[in-house]
């Protein structure tokens, strides 16, 4: 499966070529193994969405350094699962300052006492700043925004599916971001008439089979896909229905397990590239 994975990037790599302008609005996947740690910029505005796993934490400071991150505007917890939320520790004990943090409104296996996003916040002295659809939060005065589209309502029982799901949209271009949602939060995002159609699309779920209909990637028809996982800790992703579906949709696949640091997403004036990023 591994060859594939490759074939795919080099293909990706012959399509999407990046300048070396400075882009106006960033996504940075870095490879955290089996979970997400995303890196957004628009304009001056840096914030982080999930931390990846405890053991991972090494791999999120690299790339923070390598990005000259020394602030950041704002950390988003799309859930509670442990690779979502580890590097949450490291993260508020170390010199990199943390200005406002928020997370999804519903979090059916924790309680907020022990939720990592409101120790994280007590530590800091923030208030977390609960989110669910409806909801918006400008990226400073870069001109984007997260437009929240889900959580709508709580689904019981399952984290995954709890997941914040947010589109960034800017003046170049509209990048889906998803959390760990699977098929019943997917399908309440579908059923709720939500404008889908993006640029680039963040495969919920590591590209687990439980996760990413061939009708979500119809409504989204993303140009770009990038999927965070490692296939030895979660085998099976990502899933080769996935991958096939996406290729049928014409999108170009990228998967962090097959580059060092990471990936590396652009969207400046309409236009996408996307790179692998080796130090």
């Amino acid at each position: 499966m591994k060859k594939r994975f490759r074939r795919l990037l080099a293909g990706a790599l012959t399509v999407l070529m990046c300048g070396t302008a400075q882009a106006q609005v960033e996504l940075f996947a870095v490879n955290v193994g089996k979970g997400d740690a995303l890196i957004v910029r628009a304009g001056d505005y840096t914030c982080l969405i999930d931390t990846g796993k405890e053991k991972a934490q090494e791999q999120l400071e690299v790339a923070l350094k390598a990005l000259g991150v020394e602030a950041l505007d704002a950390v988003f917890i799309t859930h509670t699962d442990k690779d979502h939320t580890g590097g949450l520790k490291w993260l508020r004990e170390s010199d990199i300052e943390i200005r406002a943090i928020y997370a999804s409104r519903y979090y059916p296996n924790t309680t907020e006492k022990k939720h990592q996003a409101v120790k994280t916040a007590k530590k800091l002295d923030l208030t977390v700043t609960w989110l669910g659809a409806g909801d918006s939060v400008p990226l400073g005065d870069s001109g984007a925004v997260f437009r929240v589209l889900a959580p709508e309502v709580e689904i019981p029982d399952d984290e995954d599916d709890n997941s914040l799901v947010m589109m960034l949209e800017s003046p170049d271009g509209r990048m889906l971001l998803t959390g760990d949602m699977e098929h019943l939060e997917e399908a309440a995002l579908l059923a709720s008439g939500a404008d889908l159609r993006c640029d680039v699309l963040k495969i919920p779920n590591h590209g687990d089979s439980d996760a990413t209909s061939a009708a979500l990637i119809a409504a989204c028809s993303p140009k770009v896909a990038v999927i965070s996982t490692d296939s030895e800790e979660k085998p099976g992703t990502p899933d080769p229905g996935l991958l096939r579906n996406l290729e049928v949709f014409g999108c170009v696949v990228y998967v962090t397990q097959d580059v060092s640091l990471g990936v590396r997403v652009t969207l400046d004036g309409g236009e996408v590239c996307a790179e692998a990023v080796n130090p």
